[in-house]
């Protein structure tokens, strides 16, 4: 009875173990399809060969940085005064030759573009460079009618008498010592020396008139990192006050700080803002808002750059629901293509994706490229 007993609890033991065995691989089966993704559901979920269809529209493609233009430009006393009093008004700014800039007293005082200095009284018998640029503002003003030659005779003290008679001031036919003042450039945005405010007395001498001297240097100053993205040929389009300037960069340098500076210069040399360059204000240094053409921008119609397929020589086509289309690309970027080609309109669908050979009407005629 002993063995017997010994016996049943022997295999009652191995029965035991068998089940444990059961249990544990159980769990692990189990586990296994808890955690590991059934491949089965990733191959059915986008069928393979599906057809795209895009549509030609209009479009543009191209790359600028917007940046700021800097134009640096020489700012020095033109003109003092030559008046003494109290002076009552002042009108900076942009100014035509024969404009008033400030008042002393009752005597308005004009810039006129000349090269040199206005430096004394001007009456009849004087000769001069100063006698050819006043008569040069009397001939623009319609008071006298004959070529300036520089010689103060009759015709230009008649002149000078009309003109003052329509200002309201005495008619002497004489241009008095300070009555006028010479600027190099004109029009040209111009101040006056801070002596020269209303209410202050002067009494010859004091900067008058500071406006641009020599020429104007526009530069872009970037980064190192951005100077890595501004190619040679790149171009910088700038707008000021409704005017439109083109930039191209003539030379670049790296300043203390290690900034780099790219000068720039119109298409044709010279300076970037031609004859508008009296626009600017009379400062040192004036803020232009510009952008940089890295890549020249590309207008006309459009189709996903996806669309254009190449053939083994080299050209290009799209295909669309009634065949190919022989086409030229323009500009691409950002997944666009700018295309010419005969018979593309906008609205017309082309194949971007899928076989050619099972889009409908295309007959399967070109199916090489990519």
């Amino acid at each position: 009875m002993v063995r017997d007993g010994g016996v049943g609890r022997r295999a009652w033991g191995v029965v035991l173990v068998f089940v444990l065995c059961v249990l544990v691989g159980g769990a692990g089966w189990w586990a296994s399809r808890a955690t590991l993704p059934d491949s089965s559901v990733g191959e059915s979920s986008s069928p393979a060969g599906e057809v795209v269809w895009g549509e030609v529209v209009q479009g543009s493609v191209g790359r600028s940085l917007p940046l700021s233009t800097t134009v640096r430009q020489p700012v020095g006393v033109v003109a003092v005064n030559g008046l003494s009093g109290v002076v009552t008004s002042t009108s900076p700014g942009r100014v035509e030759s024969g404009a008033v800039v400030y008042v002393v007293g009752r005597t308005p005082v004009r810039v006129v573009q000349a090269g040199e200095p206005f430096w004394r009284e001007l009456s009849r018998g004087a000769r001069g460079e100063d006698v050819t640029a006043l008569q040069e503002l009397l001939v623009a003003g319609g008071y006298l009618g004959v070529e300036a030659d520089g010689d103060f005779g009759q015709g230009t003290e008649d002149a000078v008498e009309a003109w003052q008679e329509e200002q309201g001031l005495p008619e002497s036919g004489v241009v008095g010592l300070g009555e006028l003042v010479a600027v190099p450039d004109l029009p040209a945005t111009v101040t006056v020396g801070e002596v020269i405010s209303v209410g202050a007395q002067v009494s010859g001498g004091e900067d008058a008139v500071l406006a641009p001297t020599g020429e104007r240097d526009f530069v872009v100053v970037v980064s190192a990192e951005q100077a890595r993205l501004i190619p040679a040929e790149a171009t910088v389009e700038m707008s000021f006050e409704g005017r439109q300037w083109t930039g191209v960069i003539a030379g670049s340098s790296v300043d203390e700080s290690g900034s780099t500076v790219f000068e720039l210069t119109a298409p044709g040399g010279g300076p970037v803002c031609g004859e508008d360059c009296g626009v600017l204000p009379g400062d040192e240094q004036v803020t232009v808002r510009s952008e940089v053409v890295v890549v020249p921008r590309v207008e006309g119609l459009s189709v996903p750059a996806a669309a254009v397929r190449t053939r083994a020589d080299g050209s290009a086509y799209v295909v669309t629901e009634d065949g190919g289309v022989d086409v030229v690309v323009a500009g691409s970027g950002q997944g666009v293509a700018i295309v010419e080609g005969e018979g593309l309109v906008e609205g017309l669908r082309v194949l971007v994706a899928g076989d050619p050979v099972q889009a409908p009407g295309d007959g399967g005629d070109e199916t090489g490229g990519g």
